[in-house]
This record gives structure tokens, C-alpha cells and sequence, in this order.
């Protein structure tokens, strides 16, 4: 059981690095690796066939929910809806426009 919790963990903190450093494409290679690294060492510690589904399942779940999460709070930083309430545009010019004082 400790094992499960190991790769469940480990998996989360996979996903939470590369969410904050690749694109979702990285999901593509890294997804295999989890569940092929997770059968392995499940098989290694005697877990069951339906016990191994269940967490290299979990595992892969757990992968792309913290890289979701990752790239959520990484990328909420740059969108703001404040900026489209008033309708008036934020401090910061997005295309290098200077204000004219008139």
C-alpha cells in the first residue's frame, strides 16, 4: 500500500513540473512512462492485476490533474477580468502603445 501512495505522489509532483515548464503535448510521453514505470514496479512488490490497473489508472489521473493545476496558476497571473469590467484598458500596454495626454 505504501507503494501506491509512493507512485501517486511521485506522479503528482511529475505532473506539477511539467506543468509549469512544458505544453500539454509533454503529457503525450510523459503519460506512457508513469504507466509503464508504475507496472513495473507494482509487478516488482506482488500487486495484483486489478489493484495494478487501479493505480497506474490513479496515478495517470492524478499526472494530469496537478498539470492542469500547474498550468492554471502559472498562466491566471497574465489573464485578469478586471481588466474587461470597465472596459477601460489595465496599466500595462499589451502592444507597446504609449498614452497620448491630451
Amino acid at each position: 500500500m505504501t507503494i501506491a501512495l509512493v507512485l501517486i505522489v511521485a506522479s503528482a509532483l511529475v505532473g506539477i513540473a511539467t506543468g509549469c515548464v512544458f505544453r500539454i503535448w509533454a503529457l503525450v510521453v510523459i503519460s506512457p512512462l508513469i504507466a509503464i514505470f508504475s507496472a513495473i514496479l507494482l509487478r516488482v512488490y506482488e500487486f495484483g492485476m486489478m489493484a495494478g490497473v487501479i493505480v497506474i489508472a490513479g496515478c495517470l489521473a492524478v499526472c494530469q490533474l496537478a498539470y492542469f493545476a500547474a498550468a492554471y496558476v502559472l498562466h491566471t497571473r497574465d489573464a485578469s477580468s478586471h481588466d474587461e469590467i470597465d472596459g477601460e484598458p489595465g496599466e500595462t500596454s499589451e502592444q507597446k502603445i504609449r498614452r497620448q495626454h491630451k
